[in-house]
This record gives structure tokens, C-alpha cells and sequence, in this order.
């Protein structure tokens, strides 16, 4: 059997905020897989959060650049400790960065990497040397475009560049109204939304068969679990598939502004009040830092050690 380590039980709590013994028990029977033990805490009911970003940690800044209001970019940049972020030469990189991204408008990470960022280096080779010059490691990990150029495009930047988010809107005529402050303050709004809420897609259509399947088994063996019939589930299951899909995607969540429509609906009916048609939320990126990026093992709090141990013992 797998050894369940203190780092391991931290990492699952954080994850769904479930007990620390809940999170042993469940490790133990998923023998240390890390994705098991979530689906056996989910199917019991045990996990309230479940999310992949809360495992990673990093330094840097996530910050964006929209032009024209039509076309928006948002990256990140990755540095080792918080302190860096505060360095002037960190923070003129970044600003370079920005400049040079509204100036020559990238496709992608890889042609923001080879481009000349001055007369002698490109981005990447910039920032190598900004590691010779810090004495950290300094990354351009991630890097996404929004927009074709005819549409309107917002951003919004949270915590001083932990969170990172892109919204475009489309509708009938919507290139007239792209200095009007009320598309603009609806814009920021949802990219609010977006940055608090945390969706995963745009809308039900854009999540994978296989994703919603996974979801329905998970619920499944839940309400098993609690005893419920196998003629209820049938009503049951499509519900709670409904209820999540509120939760996850932007458009069907819950307006924080306005709780009783959905995002999509809000957009709608303000659409109508500036005469746009048919606005609605075409895309949107959220960019939180450090998600995907594993930090260095810490000195846990001395209750996981001992719970551990006396899981053990037990």
C-alpha cells in the first residue's frame, strides 16, 4: 500500500476542506491517488471544494492589456518568491512586457517568447537574463489572447496580479458602442464576476462529455450512499447536473450584482437598455497565479502530523 505523507493529507484538505482524518481515510483507501481520493470524499459528500488550483503555489504577477477594447491579452509571470515581485527590474519587465505585447499583438505564448523584446534579446533571452540579474528563476509561463477585433473586449486585474481575467461580449452593432461607460461598466462586472466566482467554461456546450459523465457518476453514488432509491435518481441526477452546471459555467451562474438572473440574462436585458441586440458573453479567460505550479514541501501545522500519526496508530 502507498505511503500517505503529511504533505499528502494537507494538500487533499485544501483541496475539498474536508477532515483531516476524512482526507486519511479517503487517501488511504484511494492508496495515495490524489484524483480517487477526491471522487471518494465528492461521493460521500464530504468535499465541499475540489479544486486542482488549490495544490499549486507560485509568485509572480498575472496582468492583461486590452487595445482598442476590441482585442485583449492576459499572461503571467513566474518568479520564486514574493519579495522579487517588488523588484524594480521585475516590475520594468513586466511593464516592457505590456508595451510590447500592445505593440506587436502575439497569437500565442510561443511567438511572445521569440520576440524581440530590445535590440539584442528576445523575450525569452530577456527573461534569462533577468535570472542573472535576481538570482531567481523567472518564468513568461502562461499567455492568452480574446478577440478577433470586432467585438468588446474588458479586463480585470485582482489582488495586485494574483487573478488575471479576459471577458468578450459580441452583439448587433457593438463596435459603435465600445466607449459607451455603461457597456464598459458591464464588461468589468462580469469580469468580476468571472474573477470571484471562478467558472470553469463559458456554458454547458463547452464541457466535455466526459466531464458532465464523470460528474453524474460522482452525484450517482452519492445519493446511493445516503440511501436514495434507484427510481428517484432518475429525477435527482439531471437536477443536480443543472445545479452544477449554475455553478461552473459563467453564463448560467447567478449575477452577483443582480442575484436574480443568471449572467447571460443580465447581459441580455442590458444589451436592450443600449440598444445592442442579442449581447450576450462570447468567451472569457481567468488566469489565477500559480495554478498548475507545485510549490515546495513547507512545515505543516503540528494537528496533520498528529492526526496522521494517530490514523496510524489506529
Amino acid at each position: 500500500m502507498a505511503v500517505v505523507t503529511a504533505q499528502m493529507v494537507k494538500e487533499l484538505r485544501e483541496m475539498t476542506l474536508a477532515g483531516m482524518s476524512d482526507c486519511k481515510k479517503a487517501l488511504d483507501a484511494a492508496e495515495g491517488d490524489m484524483e480517487k481520493a477526491v471522487v471518494i470524499l465528492r461521493e460521500k459528500g464530504l468535499a465541499t471544494a475540489a479544486k486542482k488550483a488549490s495544490r499549486a503555489a507560485s509568485e509572480g504577477v498575472v496582468t492583461t492589456v486590452v487595445d482598442n477594447n476590441n482585442l485583449g491579452f492576459v499572461f503571467e509571470v513566474n518568479c520564486e518568491t514574493d519579495f522579487v515581485t517588488k523588484n524594480d527590474g521585475f516590475q520594468a519587465f513586466v511593464n516592457n512586457l505590456q508595451t510590447l505585447i500592445s505593440k506587436t499583438k502575439p497569437q500565442n505564448l510561443e511567438s511572445l517568447l521569440v520576440s524581440s523584446y530590445d535590440s539584442a534579446n528576445s523575450v525569452k533571452d530577456a527573461a534569462t537574463s533577468l535570472v542573472a540579474q535576481i538570482g531567481e528563476n523567472i518564468t513568461v509561463r502562461r499567455f492568452e489572447r480574446v478577440g478577433s477585433g470586432k467585438n468588446f473586449v474588458t479586463s480585470y486585474v485582482h489582488g495586485g496580479g494574483k487573478i488575471g481575467v479576459l471577458v468578450e461580449l459580441s452583439g448587433s452593432g457593438i463596435e459603435a458602442h465600445a466607449n459607451n461607460q455603461a457597456l464598459i461598466e458591464l464588461g468589468k462586472d462580469v469580469a468580476l464576476q468571472a474573477a470571484a466566482m471562478k467558472p470553469q467554461f463559458l456554458n454547458e456546450q463547452e464541457i466535455p462529455a466526459e466531464t458532465i459523465k464523470a460528474e453524474e457518476e460522482i452525484i450517482r453514488n452519492k445519493f446511493i450512499q445516503q440511501g436514495k432509491p434507484e427510481a428517484a435518481l432518475a429525477k435527482i441526477v439531471p437536477s443536480s447536473i443543472k445545479t452544477w452546471f449554475k455553478e461552473i459555467c459563467l453564463v448560467d451562474q447567478l449575477f452577483v450584482k443582480d442575484d436574480s438572473k443568471s449572467v447571460a440574462a443580465y447581459v441580455a436585458d442590458t444589451g436592450k437598455k443600449l440598444g445592442i441586440s442579442e449581447l450576450k458573453v462570447t468567451s472569457f479567460v481567468r488566469l489565477e497565479l500559480g495554478q498548475g505550479v507545485e510549490k515546495k514541501a513547507e512545515d505543516f501545522a503540528a494537528e496533520v502530523a498528529a492526526t496522521v500519526a494517530a490514523a496510524a496508530k489506529g
